[in-house]
């Protein structure tokens, strides 16, 4: 019995020292399976921030405060939020993008996150732990790929005086009272050039790989009145059915919402009265090309002056794109992208006559006349569009498929908000209306317009 009761107490001993160990083992199977289900739970959330990330379409501090709050969503036990970060590439960052033997270019966003996580059993001198805490990473992409069929887009441009100022409202001598000092860089009109270049370069890359129809942009500009050529000369134009009153101003001339309405997609004639300021402007339209070079050449010559009343621009683009005519005849794109960018809010009564004409059904009439749909204006029976009878058959592709329209508004510009042009946000909706800060934003926002799938997530 001796022997026996001798390996009885080295048994006791032997577990005793096991004990640790054995205590270890129980340590890191537990705080390790949460490591590792905290990781997969990071991961989750960094594929769901990434796609609503897409959605939005921006790289800013909305985007990072959804990543934070998708994380949060998903590991509610985390002890805090390390770091996260946001970002998006345009096609020309991404080697995969700008290869040769990419058809479809695409931009790509990215959520990386860590997060830190208190230890159940951080362990001492005795017994081994993870420490007091430990952290955990995962990230996730997506990709928006560009459209398959190329599309057509109307930039539909602000020329009014304050596109001179700078993004803090600095303007040129004497031409903003309201701020004093210098201008600090390059005018808005002058950014905003630099930006329709680089949305072109990138639509570039989709026509340079296609045989078949390319994107394509066409612009029309706006002050208080449009411009456009007419037998090689400028014709300053008011698109509004107006009363002229010679002993008045341009705000005593009475305007008729209805009938400027019918007359919606004529082109009108010279305009009786130019307002002040607004024949200091040089710009006119410029129609659908995919010469992208001869784009942005006109473009880069065109000067801002006057005043702003978007009316004017929706108006004339309605005519452009009904007409929707190349010197080669070609017909339109299935998708129609019309994108208004502006520094500022409509002067005094265009403001009241823009929402009239919205009530009027302006904007609706756009984009049926596209799509197909009713028309509460007259036919011109000079576009490419037939709406007798108050109904419009739809704007005829190139691929005889059904066309689609959006109207987008991009504000920007020191102390604008989107929300005080009451008439336009009404014309586009609140989902179709977006603030940008700077030049980026206004960038990031049109390629996310013209972006319009959410591909597949890689990890």
């Amino acid at each position: 019995m001796k022997p026996i009761q001798k390996q009885q107490g080295h048994a006791a001993i032997l577990f005793v020292m096991c004990i640790p160990i054995l205590f270890g083992v129980f340590t890191l199977a537990s705080d390790g399976a949460r490591a590792l289900q905290s990781k997969a739970r990071l991961e989750d959330a960094a594929e769901a921030a990434v796609l609503a990330v897409s959605a939005y379409g921006e790289e800013d501090v909305t985007s990072t405060q959804t990543g934070k709050d998708y994380i949060g969503h998903y590991l509610y036990d985390m002890d805090n939020l390390v770091d996260i970060k946001v970002e998006k590439l345009e096609c020309s960052e991404i080697a995969e993008c700008t290869a040769d033997d990419n058809k479809r270019p695409f931009v790509e966003y990215r959520v990386a996150g860590r997060t830190q996580h208190l230890s159940w059993f951080p362990g001492n001198d005795v017994t081994i732990g993870f420490g007091e805490s430990f952290d955990v990473t995962g990230s996730s992409k997506a990709r928006k790929f560009q459209n398959s069929q190329p599309m057509d887009i109307t930039f539909v441009i602000d020329f009014s005086n304050s596109m001179n100022w700078d993004w803090e409202g600095h303007g040129p001598t004497g031409s903003n009272p309201s701020i004093d000092g210098p201008m600090v860089g390059p005018s808005r009109l002058n950014e905003l050039k630099d930006v329709v270049r680089m949305v072109t370069d990138e639509l570039q890359i989709y026509n340079d790989t296609t045989a078949g129809p390319k994107h394509r942009v066409a612009m029309t500009g706006y002050n208080r009145r449009t411009v456009n050529k007419g037998n090689n000369k400028l014709i300053i134009r008011d698109q509004r059915i107006t009363t002229y009153k010679p002993e008045g101003y341009d705000a005593g001339d009475i305007f008729h919402a209805q009938k400027t309405i019918n007359k919606q997609f004529f082109t009108k004639g010279k305009a009786s009265r130019v307002p002040n300021g607004d024949e200091e402007a040089e710009f006119f339209d410029i129609m659908y090309t995919s010469d992208f070079s001869s784009f942005n050449h006109d473009i880069s010559e065109f000067k801002a002056g006057g005043g702003t009343a978007s009316l004017q621009g929706i108006i004339r683009a309605s005519q452009l794109l009904t007409y929707h005519i190349t010197d080669d005849e070609e017909e339109a794109n299935p998708k129609q992208l019309i994108i208004i960018l502006s520094d500022g809010e409509d002067v005094l009564h265009y403001l009241t006559q823009m929402q009239k004409l919205v009530d009027l059904g302006m904007c609706e009439n756009l984009i049926n006349a596209v799509e197909g749909g009713p028309i509460t204006a007259d036919d011109n029976n000079a576009d490419k569009v037939d709406f007798s009878g108050g109904y419009s058959i739809g704007l005829p592709t190139n691929t005889g498929e059904d066309p689609s329209a959006r109207i987008a508004m991009i504000g920007f510009g020191d102390g604008y908000d989107i929300h005080d042009n009451t008439g336009l946000l009404n014309c586009v909706g609140e989902e179709n209306a977006f603030n940008a800060t700077d030049k980026e934003d206004i960038l990031n926002l049109i390629m996310s317009l013209v972006s319009e799938e959410v591909g597949h997530l890689a990890q």
